[in-house]
């Protein structure tokens, strides 16, 4: 890019390179800042106090739209129990209801919103339980438009720009990708967007770059579940559920057709794996299916079940690594879920981040917008609840910089500061490296393509 003349006073404020979130929903982050937020009930009974006062409001405007619940997690209320059909009937029968778990893998439905959806195997209408993919799926039951999708878009920037977040790697479908490419037509995209599209359209697309804000860059494929619905797929049983060993949401040879498409077009691969059973099928299907893993510099993601024997074969195979430090400090504290879903045993498998560093695997940070913001991420790998897991504060910032841009081939242009490097960079209250409360660090500015995209100064 051509270099700048304007020269910025940051009155002693530590630069970094601009942040880069190796993992987002940048949409339903943006539909949910308009959702009922159930992140802090700590029982059913707080969530249905919340759901019912939404209910009255929307009653006094004569408003029967869906009421749509987020980020509820029964693993922090004392029963540890979904609710079911029943449960939100108690609301309103006639106003369709549905609430989604934090991890977005299983969500719950009353009688009205059940009847909107379309059979599916993984819809239980007697609990009214959702599970997998009917809950990625749920958009066009309710009725989200383009022009929604949009606005969401562009709330969801500004809340990334205002955590000092330059650049995400986003997991969209069709209707976000055509909602993007609008948003770019129109100069409205600052943020840099790098695009995975789900697997199921793989025989319609090709890798593109539009313009320095938006990309669309690979696939994305889910190989399991998740830990908190029960679902992510382990070798053995779950500690606290026995006989169940979660799900694998395809084959290894699925894998390795979608492995062998995604090559021949250029793709990348982005899998979803968190249990063991999960991870180990996936690298089979790598080891037989991919000739460009090293230069395509497919992704792992998640992977919190990860032994030793799995980050050697990634490392070997020339993967990469996707991870969610926020994953780690929230659900990993002592008797937490992952200690409940896993047993004392597997639980100290459980996001090793230190062991993939030391064995030399390039391994980039997100947060899977659950909740978005590096700052909370950095503490949270600083201070991941399995001790001998933890990695400096300096490698933790490597993950969400120069490592976050090498893993969407973008280290040519950002994820430094460096001449000739774009202008993406980020302006914190405080060095990082020196801090003792690096969860209070404030980002002062962010700056995307030498544009100021957020200014938290005082007065300015």
């Amino acid at each position: 890019m051509d270099k700048s003349d304007e020269t910025l006073n940051i009155q002693g404020s530590t630069v970094l390179p601009g942040f880069i979130d190796a993992h987002t929903h940048l949409v339903k982050l943006g539909l949910d800042m308009v959702n009922i937020d159930l992140s802090e009930a700590s029982s059913f009974e707080e969530a249905k106090y919340y759901l019912s006062k939404e209910l009255k409001i929307r009653a006094e405007s004569n408003d029967d739209s869906w009421i749509v619940g987020i980020n509820f997690d029964e693993t922090k209320w004392k029963t540890d129990k979904l609710p079911d059909r029943n449960k939100l009937d108690e609301i309103s029968s006639e106003v369709p209801i549905i609430i989604k778990r934090v991890c977005t893998h299983i969500a719950v439905a009353n009688t009205a919103a059940l009847g909107k959806m379309e059979e599916d195997v993984n819809i239980n209408k007697d609990t009214g339980v959702l599970k997998e993919d009917p809950v990625w799926h749920l958009d066009k039951a309710i009725g989200i438009t383009k022009e929604d999708r949009k606005q969401a878009i562009l709330r969801a920037i500004k809340e990334a720009q205002s955590l000092g977040i330059t650049c995400v790697h986003d997991i969209v479908d069709n209707e976000d990708w055509e909602a993007y490419k609008e948003l770019d037509h129109e100069g409205l995209l600052d943020l840099r967007i790098r695009c995975y599209m789900r697997h199921n359209n793989i025989d319609n697309i090709e890798p593109v770059d539009r313009s320095p804000y938006l990309s669309l860059r690979g696939v994305k494929i889910f190989v399991d579940g998740s830990l908190g619905a029960h679902t992510a797929a382990l070798e053995d049983d779950y500690a606290d559920d026995p006989g169940n060993r979660g799900m694998l949401l395809l084959s290894q040879e699925e894998i390795e057709d979608i492995i062998e498409k995604a090559e021949s077009k250029g793709l990348q691969v982005m899998a979803h794996a968190i249990g063991d059973r999960a991870i180990s099928t996936l690298l089979e299907a790598f080891e037989n299916a991919s000739s460009r893993t090293r230069d395509l510099r497919h992704r792992v993601e998640h992977a919190e079940v990860l032994s030793e024997k799995h980050i050697r074969r990634i490392r070997d195979l020339g993967l990469t690594l996707s991870v969610q430090p926020n994953f780690a400090y929230v659900w990993s504290q002592p008797g937490g879920m992952n200690e409940r879903r896993l047993g004392p045993e597997r639980f100290n498998n459980c996001n090793p981040y230190w062991d993939a560093q030391r064995a030399l695997v390039k391994m980039a940070f997100g947060s899977d917008t659950m909740p978005i913001g590096p700052i909370f991420g950095v503490f949270s790998a600083v201070n991941h609840p399995i001790l001998e897991q933890r990695i400096s504060t300096y490698n933790a910032l490597q993950c969400y910089t120069v490592n976050g841009a090498f893993i969407g081939n973008d280290e040519d242009d950002f994820g430094k500061i460096e001449d000739d490097m774009d202008a993406d960079f980020v302006v914190l209250s405080e060095n990082p490296l020196d801090s003792d409360n690096i969860e209070d660090i404030e980002i002062v500015m962010t700056v995307v393509n030498g544009d100021i995209v957020f200014d938290g100064r005082d007065g300015d």
